[in-house]
């Protein structure tokens, strides 16, 4: 097979299995292809492109190891490599440093918090002339695909090992589209819906693990949920990033809040 830096990571894995441990040894970031959920997730809109600039490594080492297990390579040269930001230079080229909004995210992280809330926060009161940055030490590939769909252009740079910034302007188009709500529900109302399903259920608590541990396992569960059952989920707070994909996939999501970090989930598909 014939490969360009546009080329899908999921046709590679298509072609050859072996490309999941090959592209896992370029960068630990790419260890997360080796989760079946994830990799259904990711790897159908990820190309070579895209993960050289993910894993802040050149299209050139793709080539090199893909080419070691039988891909045959387009004879380009890429040029791009770790802190070339070329096509986002086209996009955001005019960004004024003093009229920069900052916001350092990795102390939430590093608590185990999600600053989701606080990030969408920052993005409804922002200034049209004005430009988010978010300091962290990944690029939030999640939060960019979900800002680009309400109107925002980004463009990330890695100004030393470990640290990345991430840049949101509004661009002239915006969209109005909202991330699905989760149903609030009163406590006799979840668990009506909770015995409704009686036997047919399955529990599981997340609130031991590290992000985007929640998230995948219960994409997980949901993958192998039988027709007519029910997933009981203990969370430390609402999954902002999985209720698009769980949308997709039609269910419906029940929530009540126990405390401030502790609340229940029932994810369920309706007859």
């Amino acid at each position: 097979m014939r490969i360009s830096k546009s080329t899908k990571i999921s046709q590679l894995i298509k072609e050859n299995p072996e490309t999941i441990e090959v592209i896992a040894s370029i960068n630990k970031h790419f260890k997360k292809l080796k989760n079946p959920v994830l990799r259904k997730i990711l790897a159908t809109r990820v190309s070579i492109a895209d993960a050289a600039k993910i894993g802040g490594t050149s299209v050139d080492v793709f080539f090199e190891k893909l080419k070691a297990i039988g891909f045959e390579t387009d004879l380009q040269i890429d040029e791009t490599h770790p802190g070339t930001e070329t096509k986002q230079k086209t996009i955001m080229e005019n960004i004024n440093k003093d009229m920069l909004v900052e916001m350092d995210v990795r102390p939430a992280i590093e608590a185990g918090n999600d600053p989701f809330k606080v990030i969408m926060e920052s993005i409804k009161v922002l200034p049209d002339d004005k430009t988010l940055l978010i300091i962290n030490v990944f690029e939030p590939i999640p939060l960019i695909n979900h800002l680009k769909e309400k109107g925002y252009e980004s463009k990330t740079e890695r100004p030393e090992p470990g640290v990345v910034h991430t840049y949101f302007r509004k661009s002239s188009q915006t969209s109005d589209e909202t991330l699905p709500e989760i149903e609030q529900s009163e406590l006799n109302d979840f668990e009506l819906a909770v015995s409704e399903f009686g036997e047919n259920i399955k529990t599981i608590d997340v609130r031991h693990l590290e992000m985007p541990e929640p998230m995948v396992t219960i994409l997980q569960e949901t993958e192998n949920l039988p027709e007519g059952h029910a997933l009981f989920v203990h969370h430390k707070r609402i999954p902002q990033f999985l209720l698009p994909e769980l949308k997709k996939r039609e269910f419906t999501i029940l929530s009540h809040e126990l405390d401030e970090n502790n609340l229940t989930l029932l994810i369920f598909k309706k007859k």
